[in-house]
């Protein structure tokens, strides 16, 4: 966090992270099953009027920046609720967070710590930020603080979760927990709508074999639990599981990934010396293209980590959420990611719901893969690449 100036852009939300300590590794994970529901709902409502084609049968869009303005919404619905998640001007700014917090945090590392806290406020009136996010987010976390009083045993959003850890001075001025919410969604959108993005654009790569294959495992998995598409039904999406590793495998979002800044010296096995203050990090498609460890890397198989559960589809650590030193996605240890439970579930209910109601094709007529765009040391889809979208009859 102190690479990207965390305490600075948010204000101190470090020496207590209660935002994430305990929501994301614990009680957000809890709380899935009853928060797939308005996921659910929430996709239904906003693919349709993303998608509207107008009289036509067939919609051409530019496909990551649609499909980041409906992770926004569909996980605003389950962060802060309605009305909120469907706010277009608070929507806006929640999206923009992101790109500016990481432009600013490249800005302030290149200034001394002294003149960073005036670099900020000086960018901020440029740029926006947390100054222009946070208005807009407090009165909806406002009225969630009142809702979770009367009812906190009886959570309907994260928001809610969170007023369970959160200290009475915070929740006496709804800004500050405003901040933390806006931290969360910053950290959930965007990645979020990246992976997506590229399973949409290798989706229509498929053949119409492989959609079949596809779309029957999904409505099985859906039949199974009575026709409705709850947390188990998302769970047997194997196909669909495998797609995401792959792309986490073969798509890096980092050149580098994991990166720790050395607060003493630290000597490592073979006996060097890593200086306090040096940036340390690692770089994943070492290992992801590594033939040692994958058949045949520079291929891209949507299907291998499927066969590679076998028929009962049941071996967990070949999951997309599995942590292992093979797979870097989401690191490893104590300090992997803990909102890949809930990435995963908002990117597969998604994406099922535009499996099972459109087809897919690349506007051009040409099948093949956009050249994603990569900047500094991360790596987005195309952001000017476009997908057909044709409803299903």
């Amino acid at each position: 966090m102190q690479l990207f100036q965390i305490n600075l852009q948010f204000g101190d939300i470090t020496t207590n992270p209660y935002h994430l300590e305990t929501i994301l590794r614990s009680d957000l994970t809890k709380a899935l099953t009853s928060l797939t529901p308005d996921i659910l709902e929430e996709a239904q409502l906003a693919l349709p009027e993303a998608f509207d084609s107008k009289g036509s049968d067939s919609v051409t869009l530019p496909l990551f920046n649609t499909m980041v303005n409906i992770v926004a919404r569909v996980s605003n619905r389950v962060m802060i609720g309605v009305p909120g998640c469907r706010d277009k001007r608070f929507l806006h700014e929640q999206v923009n967070l992101a790109t500016t917090v990481i432009g600013l945090s490249q800005v302030l590392n290149y200034f001394p710590q002294f003149l960073r806290p005036l670099v900020f406020r000086l960018s901020s009136l440029v740029f926006g930020g947390t100054k222009t996010v946070v208005p807009l987010l407090t009165p909806y976390v406002k009225s969630r603080i009142e809702y979770a009083q009367q009812f906190q045993d009886n959570p309907q959003t994260i928001t809610d979760i969170l007023m369970r850890f959160t200290p009475e001075e915070d929740i006496m001025i709804p800004e500050k927990v405003a901040v933390r919410v806006a931290h969360l969604n910053m950290a959930s959108i965007h990645t979020t709508a990246i992976f997506i993005t590229h399973a949409l654009f290798e989706l229509a790569l498929f053949t119409p074999e492989q959609l079949d294959m596809l779309r029957d495992e999904i409505t099985t998995a859906i039949e199974s639990e009575g026709g409705v598409c709850n947390k188990a039904a998302v769970g047997r999406f194997h196909i669909l599981d495998s797609l995401l590793k792959e792309i986490g495998r073969w798509h890096p979002l980092f050149a580098i990934g994991m990166s720790r800044l050395t607060l003493s010296d630290a000597v490592i096995a073979d006996g060097s010396v890593i200086p306090k203050g040096t940036v340390v990090a690692i770089a994943p498609k070492a290992t992801h293209y590594n033939p040692e460890i994958y058949d045949q890397p520079e291929i891209f198989d949507p299907f291998r980590f499927s066969k590679l559960r076998g028929t009962g589809g049941i071996d967990g650590k070949h999951a997309f959420t599995a942590l292992s030193n093979d797979y870097l996605l989401f690191g490893v240890g104590k300090h992997a990611c803990p909102g890949r439970f809930f990435a995963a579930l908002k990117i597969k209910v998604i994406l099922a719901e535009i499996i099972l109601n459109y087809d897919l094709s690349c506007p051009s007529g040409k099948a093949e893969r956009p050249k994603s765009f990569a900047f500094n040391l991360f790596t987005t889809p195309s952001p000017t690449a476009k997908l057909t979208f044709t409803r299903r009859k």
